[in-house]
């Protein structure tokens, strides 16, 4: 499975001392911090102060609180992007962002900067309202600035113009290139750090994401479950996350479009909210289980596998939707797995089982998000599909000849009863999963015969096959499988074509 440059690494290290470099005619320039794994007597006074830097922050003035977070991408190779907020906006200072880019090569590293490395381009890329970031100094980060109803804006035009400069650094292994700058819009701005995804583009081409977002979402509306029974999901290395422990604060949750779907030619649609201070990446895997006993019994997908080649990355702010078709009626079709058939009434999840929790660039948790949904209507009956063309009876076996148009029905799927009855349950939801179990058991279940011998298309012997292994069916020795069905045990056994 690809992975993007969102899985880069950002280096936390504290900031040390600066050097200001000198230009060929001996006038000094704005200074370059460049840190030093020692400080030294000849450190700059424009030194960073040793404060952590932090992957996310919320302004403190205004009426919306709006947060903040940051993501690198596209960082060159040999190094590394030592980002973070080091200060929040307040009714003093505007949001203060340190950008640092580091040499973790082996040998020096020459550059190509602008007037103010390691960024020179203040307005972000973006498709949102303007926003930009402006270099300040250490002693005031207001210079050109101003706070203008609750809001830091620039005090002209000219502060937002970058400087059409440019010069070669040499960065040595270990040490980093640096400066701050202030988050801020435009004089006459409208708006006040307008929501959006944007990035800051760095002298070199490399950027740097950064996601301005609300708290909470203003469409908020609940579970109508209270307290409900949820036996126990577990994470991989995180938390489960139901929908129905949410509340308006909750930063990150899986949302039903309804909480109670129609059996018949339902839909229901799910949304991955991300109010949180970092991106979730979702690999597209899901699962519809429902509450069964004392436990869930997977339902969908058995056959395929829901995730896709490609990570969905959700960041800050935004939202990612999963559609479900679903029906009491089973279903012939082997397209997409999320058109799910044969569900009888009762109360089910839809379950994300993957879901990356990211602050800035470090991966916090490998997480489950879930939410409770109740299906209505009619129920499905056990019986065979349209595509049954004969039955022959040879004594205790009856023999069936389903067709198709996924190739010839040369392969064998023979079930039949057992004496003893397997641990191993499955419930009709899932057995309608399988139109292989659909031609041979509802022959089984009300008839006289102990065995059906069915001849069908291979692809439907493999997704049994699949299914199988999904839900961990006991193997026997001949290499069939073994399951309870309504308090009867049965064997199934397969030959390909």
């Amino acid at each position: 499975m690809r992975r993007r440059a969102l899985l880069s690494t950002l280096a936390t290290a504290s900031i040390a001392g600066c050097n200001g470099l000198a230009d060929g005619g001996g006038t000094t320039r704005r200074p370059l911090e460049v840190e030093t794994p020692t400080p030294t007597a000849t450190d700059s006074p424009f030194a960073e102060p040793r404060v952590e830097r932090s992957p996310a922050t919320v302004s403190e003035v205004g009426p919306e609180h709006r947060l903040v977070s940051l993501r690198a991408t596209d960082v060159p190779d040999g190094l590394a992007l030592d980002a973070g907020f080091v200060g929040t906006a307040t009714e003093s200072h505007p949001a203060l962002l340190w950008v640092g880019l580091r040499n973790v090569s082996d040998s020096d590293r020459t550059l190509e900067f602008g007037a103010t490395p390691p960024v020179s381009t203040y307005r972000l890329r973006g498709r949102g309202l303007p926003l930009y970031v402006v270099p300040v100094s250490q002693g005031d980060p207001t210079e050109g600035l101003r706070l203008w109803n609750a809001c830091w804006k620039t005090r002209s035009r000219d502060v937002v113009e970058p400087e059409d400069e440019t010069r070669s650094v040499t960065i040595p292994p270990g040490a980093t290139v640096g400066g701050r700058y202030g988050v801020v819009v435009m004089r006459g701005a409208d708006v006040c750090l307008p929501t959006g995804q944007y990035a800051v583009v760095g002298d070199g081409g490399w950027r740097l994401g950064l996601s301005v977002f609300p708290s909470r979402a203003d469409d908020w509306r609940g579970s109508q479950f209270t307290d409900p029974s949820t036996p126990g999901l577990t994470a991989i290395d995180g938390t489960v996350h139901w929908f129905h422990e949410a509340d308006a604060d909750t930063p990150r949750y899986l949302e039903p479009s309804a909480e109670q779907v129609g059996l018949a030619n339902g839909r229901l649609r799910t949304t991955l909210h991300n109010y949180g201070p970092g991106s979730l990446v979702h690999d597209g895997a899901w699962a519809l289980v429902s509450r069964h006993e004392d436990g869930w019994a997977v339902v969908a997908p058995l056959a395929r596998e829901s995730s896709s080649d490609e990570d969905t990355v959700v960041r800050p702010g935004e939202r990612d939707r999963t559609t479900f078709d679903i029906d009491g009626r089973p279903r012939l079709a082997y397209g997409d797995p999320a058109s799910i058939g044969g569900l009888s009434p009762g109360r089910y999840a839809v379950v994300f089982p993957r879901v990356q929790v990211w602050r800035g660039n470090e991966r916090r948790s490998l997480d489950v998000f879930a939410t409770l949904v109740e299906l209505v209507g009619d129920g499905p009956e056990l019986a065979p599909s349209g595509m049954v063309e004969s039955t022959t009876r040879r004594g205790d076996t009856l023999d069936v000849l389903a067709s198709g148009d996924s190739g010839p029905s040369d392969a064998v799927v023979t079930v039949e009863r057992t004496a003893t009855r397997p641990d191993t349950s499955l419930i009709l939801p899932q057995v309608l999963q399988f139109q292989a179990l659909r031609d041979t058991l509802s022959y089984l279940v009300d008839g006289d015969v102990d065995r059906v011998e069915l001849r069908t298309p291979d692809v439907r012997r493999e997704r049994f096959a699949i299914g199988a292994a999904t839900l961990g069916l006991p193997t026997g020795e001949d290499g069939g499988v073994a399951f309870a069905f309504d308090g009867t045990g049965y064997r199934v056994r397969t030959e390909s074509g």
